[in-house]
């Protein structure tokens, strides 16, 4: 039986359903106004030529691993192997947030707190449900995740619309002026939440992973692209206003955020609060459902190239992604188990996995944007169905620009300025994502030592460390190829 293809349509509300997260308005909207200014400069300086790249990437580098087979082919195995390890520790960091947030909504529906183990066995019920629908066709699936976008937009919309009906009625807990809409550049908290709204721009790339399911790529995937970034960025500035319109920016709550700006308007328990509340959680469940395929494809090829273990390339009878979701879901079912553990130390779950997600998401980026140069150099008769416009200068901008602010995000997001307590709550952070970069190095080592072994037992030659699009041409195969997973070349 053929499979269902994605059309314009189903990749326009895919990519609304990946990049645009209402969890994550609360975070923006605690910035206050000034985050119109925000949302719009890096609608320029990040979003515009992220976009533009990626459309460019996707539609001539169409393998279906997207980022992973960009890195791989323009910076070599090792940068391709971090991307993987960063990539995949973004996806199972944000899905132990998300489980967290499920018991918590339940808990504001019902008018009280969830004991623990109830709260933990409702987490770890929706990661393995989350796992087990991951490992379906995206076209099967393609439903969820157009009822996602549509969701995610009519509560947006819903809860903007709310906060500017109430402002009017009540009054602006804060006044729409221009003047609030810039940033205060004096004061030292004005970056803090500048990596929550690059992080919202995020997801696009993981659209160049649906390809094989797409009824044509090179023709609706820039089309998608641009239609959708200019919806994302419309509706978060809108929902973003509402938010912060009802509930003091000071105030919001970073988990609860969104429910507490309806509660604030409506009063909690009412018929608009439980609706948004049941549409929330279909919109987090959705979202996670969009980004699992992107993320299996990339770390199920990175494990059979030997760059992650081989417990990630681990495939069933239908050729699914076995083994990358089974790892996603035993990871993350031991960081929200810890959780109480964590919480007893006075560390909350949900900001470590937030916090933890929001880094090495912005850090699997970075690799990107010199990917992008660098196969236009090695790789320049490579036909490209969509180009990024302008001349080297203004390709050398659309790289540099949004290198230098995730950069500078990740350095915000880690690094203590002063000795305030919202700072040396960073520390905490800090030392976990060193963790977690050694542990990628080690694991990186590891496998692919062991991935030498089993290609020498095999006779085949595993990539190089650096390499680029001509690699067939000098060594007859290309690294590709090998499929150490399997035991086998095809």
């Amino acid at each position: 039986m053929a499979r269902k293809k994605l059309r314009l349509k189903d990749v326009v509300l895919s990519i609304i359903c990946v990049v645009f997260t209402i969890e994550a308005c609360a975070p923006a909207a605690a910035i206050g106004n000034s985050s119109v200014f925000w949302w719009l400069f890096l609608f320029v300086t990040f979003l515009i030529p992220y976009g533009l790249i990626v459309a460019e990437l996707g539609t001539t580098y169409a393998e279906g691993a997207g980022v992973y087979e960009w890195v791989r082919d323009s910076l070599g195995r090792r940068w391709a192997t971090r991307e993987a390890w960063y990539y995949w520790v973004n996806y199972f960091t944000w899905l132990a947030s998300i489980a967290v947030l499920f018991p918590t909504t339940i808990g504001g529906m019902l008018g009280h707190q969830l004991p623990v183990w109830v709260s933990v066995a409702i987490e770890l019920a929706f990661i393995w449900f989350v796992v087990w629908v991951s490992m379906q066709e995206v076209g099967d699936i393609s439903w969820v995740m157009n009822l996602g976008a549509v969701v995610n937009v009519l509560l947006a919309l819903s809860v903007g619309g709310m906060g500017i009906w109430y402002g009017s009625r009540h009054g602006f807990v804060s006044p729409l002026t221009p003047q609030s809409m810039l940033p205060d550049f004096g004061d030292p908290t004005t970056f803090t939440y500048l990596s929550v709204i690059i992080y919202n721009y995020m997801g696009c790339e993981v659209i160049a992973t649906f390809v094989d399911s797409m009824e044509s790529p090179q023709r609706d995937m820039p089309k998608a692209i641009v239609t959708s970034g200019l919806t994302i960025v419309a509706i978060y500035l809108f929902v973003s206003l509402g938010i912060s319109t009802a509930v003091p920016h000071n105030r919001i709550n970073l988990a609860s955020g969104v429910a507490d700006a309806v509660a604030a308007m409506t009063g909690a328990r009412s018929w608009p609060f439980m609706l948004v509340s049941l549409g929330f959680l279909l919109s987090c469940f959705a979202n996670m459902i969009s980004w699992s395929h992107g993320v299996s494809s990339v770390t199920n090829r990175a494990s059979k190239e030997g760059n992650l273990p081989r417990a990630f390339g681990a495939e069933d009878r239908k050729g699914r992604h076995l083994g990358s979701c089974v790892m996603t879901g035993v990871c993350t079912s031991a960081l929200v188990v810890a959780g109480p553990l964590l919480e007893s130390l006075g560390i909350g779950i949900f900001y470590v996995a937030l916090s933890l997600d929001i880094v090495f998401t912005l850090a699997s980026y970075v690799p990107m944007f010199p990917a992008f140069l660098r196969l236009r150099k090695i790789d320049p008769s490579r036909p490209r169905p969509f180009r990024v416009p302008g001349g080297r200068v203004a390709n050398a901008l659309f790289c540099w620009v949004p290198v230098a602010e995730l950069v500078a995000c990740i350095v915000i997001s880690l690094v203590p300025f002063g000795m305030a307590p919202d700072q040396l709550k960073k520390l905490p952070l800090l030392g976990a994502t060193v963790a977690v970069i050694i542990l990628g190095e080690v694991v990186r080592h590891v496998s692919y030592r062991h991935a030498t072994e089993r290609a020498s037992e095999l006779g085949v030659e595993l990539p190089a460390a650096k390499m680029g699009p001509d690699w067939d041409r000098r060594h007859n195969i290309h690294p590709r190829a090998y499929h150490l997973g399997h035991g086998s070349r095809r």
